[in-house]
C-alpha cells in the first residue's frame, strides 16, 4: 500500500499545476496569457506557470504572456461576464480598470443574488425531500395520536417550503439575466 500514496499525490499536485508538461514544450505563451486575461487571472498567476514549466526546463516568456494577458482581461472586464462570475458563485477578481468597478459591481451583486437565491431554494428542496422521506418511512399504521400530530406538523411545514420554493423562484426569475 505504501506505493499508492506517492502516486496519489503526485496526481494530486500534477492537477494543481497551471500547465501540463505538454503545454510547456509546446507554449504559445501570448495566447496562454490571454487566456489567463480573459479568466481574470492577477498578474502574479504567471509565477504559476513558471512553477509548472520549470519541470521540464522551460522559463516562460513573461512579455508575451503580460501581453496577451493585457489583451484578454478586457473580456473578462465586462459587466456581463461579472454577472456570470457572481451567479456561479465565485469572486470578481481585482484586476479591473477602477472606473468599471461600479458597473462590473452592480452586475456580479446581480448575478450573486441570483446565485443565493438559488442556494436557499437547494436547501429548502433537501428539507422537502428529507421531510418526505420520513413520512414515506416513518408513519406505519395503526398511526398513534402522537404521530398523527406530528403527520399533521410534517405536512404543514411542506406546505410551507413549497409556498417559499414558489416566492424565491418567482424571486430568482427577477435576476435571470444580467441587469441592463
Amino acid at each position: 500500500m505504501r506505493f499508492y500514496y506517492p502516486a496519489a499525490l503526485l496526481a494530486f499536485l500534477g492537477a494543481c499545476a497551471s500547465l501540463t508538461q505538454d503545454q510547456c514544450l509546446n507554449a504559445n505563451w501570448e495566447s496562454i496569457g490571454y487566456n489567463d486575461g480573459a479568466r481574470g487571472r492577477l498578474e502574479s498567476y504567471v509565477t504559476r506557470h513558471f512553477d509548472a514549466c520549470a519541470k521540464v526546463g522551460i522559463t516562460p516568456d513573461v512579455q508575451a504572456w503580460q501581453a496577451g494577458r493585457a489583451r484578454g482581461l478586457p473580456l473578462y472586464c465586462t459587466p456581463s461576464n461579472a454577472y456570470n462570475v457572481g451567479r456561479a458563485g465565485n469572486d470578481l477578481s481585482p484586476v479591473c480598470p477602477s472606473y468599471q468597478q461600479r458597473s462590473l459591481y452592480h452586475s456580479w451583486d446581480w448575478g450573486q443574488e441570483y446565485y443565493l437565491i438559488t442556494q436557499q431554494i437547494s436547501e429548502l428542496e433537501r428539507e422537502e425531500r428529507d421531510i418526505r422521506r420520513q413520512i414515506a418511512t416513518g408513519f406505519v399504521p395503526p398511526v398513534t395520536p402522537e404521530q398523527s400530530l406530528l403527520l399533521a406538523s410534517l405536512n404543514d411545514r411542506l406546505r410551507r417550503i413549497g409556498h417559499e420554493i414558489n416566492r424565491l423562484e418567482d424571486r430568482r426569475r427577477r435576476y435571470a439575466s444580467a441587469p441592463i
